[in-house]
């Protein structure tokens, strides 16, 4: 019995069962395994809020690092253009140092110091005013800059994996230096620094690096929850504190020294005003409305699972239905060609100009074969990803004069009036011709068969910016409004018994519309049930 109400079931309400019975019974099991793991996560959390704040630190150590090197670009990299031994050289470097105090108020002083051999010849200061000091006037802060210098050099203490930028921590200040080279040498022909206001390094390096850290990799309220809960304290080699947070309530958790350039930097991570337990706690239910959110998540999965499979079902219908409206297609054709090939093969036909209406209807017919064919190929390869174009300057309107010739006899028997506004002089496009009169023919071909009592077609081009315009309307059936998004995927055909009173694949819109894409352009429709559709080509000139 059981069985028979299962087999009853339609394959989307199966599909529901099987997911939530997959779903929800684990889920409930999880949840019940992280309730009671609850213990043991509280035990852990020490160690998970150990690794976080290591993996914080590395970040706020790039970050850092990453900051100083930008400040090192835009205000020593110039230098290192300028030759400071050649004439006007003085001038111009006094002009770019009163450029990057005007825009870094962080900076105390910027410098550079040019070498003859090993040996320091000449200093380019800028502090309040823009100084040049020989070597024999060096004061006691020129020698320490260059003391400053030596000693990153040494420690290669660099800021950036170019290896470029050297930093310094000194009791003095902070500092960001960039040796200067001879070009034409290869030799070290000086260097170029600023050394940093005192609030800089607490105030601006520090704790904007930590607040850019926390802003990007957390939610506003993540963010103030962080900085109300972790007490930060960064100290030099010297145990001069240069950042603090706050006080840690129950002592220090972590201690760390950076890596380089700030190997004499340590920072000392504890809690302000939480404990463990409550770390813990909020741990769970973080774990908690995450386990909520993957099943939100799950469900959403479901929901597609079974829209997938519905469409996929309703794609083998439609493929069924491709293969019988095919077979008939393909058969009118065949037969008629059949019985007119016949009937002059026998002689039956005295009239001469009967004649001539019969191969033209073997003919036409001929090429209606062909075009089908043609679909079903080009189709096949576009699904097989071998579809390829042959790309050449050419003039649209001679590509569409040559698709309406092979219809005239098809739209004078049938009484089409056939409007054409395609203007001689249009500009170039980049297009394979044979894709594009296969597009304007499967468009002309669907405004011909599913036209009723007005039969009328138009088509026109023009420009529109650098764009060519193609417009082909007719006064048919038309398709209704819900519908018209839908005419372009393939094997769909319009739900509407007047439509499906002409055989159609169902691809002629669907390789038209992967055409037009297929050299850039788009492809819209414009459509009014009972009076008419009208078709919009839009293709880029060729440049």
């Amino acid at each position: 019995m059981f069985r028979g109400v299962i087999r009853n079931l339609s394959l989307r309400k199966k599909l529901t069962i099987l997911a939530s019975v997959g779903v929800f019974l684990p889920l409930a099991v999880l949840t019940y395994m992280q309730y009671r793991s609850l213990t043991e996560l509280e035990n852990k959390t020490k160690g998970a809020f150990k690794d976080n704040i290591r993996q914080g630190l590395t970040l706020l150590e790039r970050q850092m690092k990453q900051r100083l090197e930008g400040i090192a670009v835009e205000t020593l990299s110039p230098v290192d253009s300028i030759h400071l031994s050649s004439a006007g050289a003085e001038e111009e470097v006094e002009k770019h140092f009163a450029n990057v105090k005007r825009s870094h108020p962080e900076i105390e002083e910027i410098f550079a110091f040019t070498y003859t051999g090993n040996k320091p010849e000449t200093a380019y200061l800028y502090s309040d005013k823009f100084v040049k000091i020989a070597q024999s006037e060096f004061s006691a802060a020129q020698s320490d800059l260059l003391l400053v210098f030596d000693k990153a050099r040494l420690a290669q203490s660099f800021l950036d994996d170019n290896r470029r930028y050297l930093f310094a921590s000194m009791p003095q200040g902070a500092y960001v230096f960039l040796p200067l080279k001879d070009l034409t040498k290869g030799e070290q022909s000086g260097f170029a620094g600023v050394l940093f206001n005192e609030g800089f390094v607490g105030d601006d390096l520090i704790a904007g690096s930590i607040n850019k850290i926390v802003n990007t990799y957390h939610s506003a309220d993540a963010a103030n929850s962080a900085s109300s809960t972790v007490a930060i304290t960064i100290s030099d080699e010297n145990q001069r504190v240069l950042y603090a947070s706050a006080a840690a309530q129950h002592g220090y958790l972590l201690e760390s020294n950076f890596g380089p350039p700030f190997s004499n930097w340590k920072a000392q991570v504890g809690l302000r005003n939480s404990n463990l337990d409550a770390l813990a706690r909020d741990s769970f239910m973080r774990t908690a409305g995450a386990t909520l959110l993957v099943l939100l998540f799950l469900l959403c999965g479901i929901a597609l699972t079974i829209r997938a499979t519905d469409r996929e079902a309703r794609l083998a219908q439609a493929k069924s239905t491709f293969v019988a409206n095919v077979s008939h297609d393909l058969k009118t054709p065949l037969s008629l060609l059949s019985l007119f090939s016949e009937i002059l093969e026998l002689g039956r036909v005295k009239n001469e100009e009967k004649k001539i209406d019969y191969y033209r209807i073997i003919r036409h017919e001929s090429l209606r074969l062909n075009k089908m064919i043609d679909n079903i190929l080009d189709f096949s390869k576009i699904e097989a990803g071998r579809k390829k174009y042959n790309f050449t300057e050419s003039d649209m309107a001679l590509v569409i004069k040559s698709v309406l010739s092979t219809y005239r006899y098809q739209t004078t028997n049938s009484g089409f009036d056939v409007q054409t506004n395609i203007r001689s002089d249009l500009p170039l496009v980049l297009i394979d011709r044979e894709a594009m009169a296969q597009a304007i023919s499967n468009l002309i071909d669907n405004a011909i068969k599913y036209s009723g009592e007005v039969k009328q077609l138009s088509i026109t081009t023009t420009t529109v910016g650098s764009n060519m315009s193609i417009e082909i309307a007719d006064r048919g059936i038309g398709i209704p409004r819900a519908e018209q998004a839908k005419v372009f995927e393939k094997f769909y055909r319009v739900g509407n018994g007047l439509v499906h009173d002409v055989k159609g694949s169902g691809l002629g819109l669907s390789l038209v519309k992967h055409i037009i894409e297929a050299h850039k352009g788009t492809i819209s429709v414009e459509s009014e049930v009972d009076k008419g559709s009208r078709f919009t080509i839009l293709l880029p000139l060729a440049r």
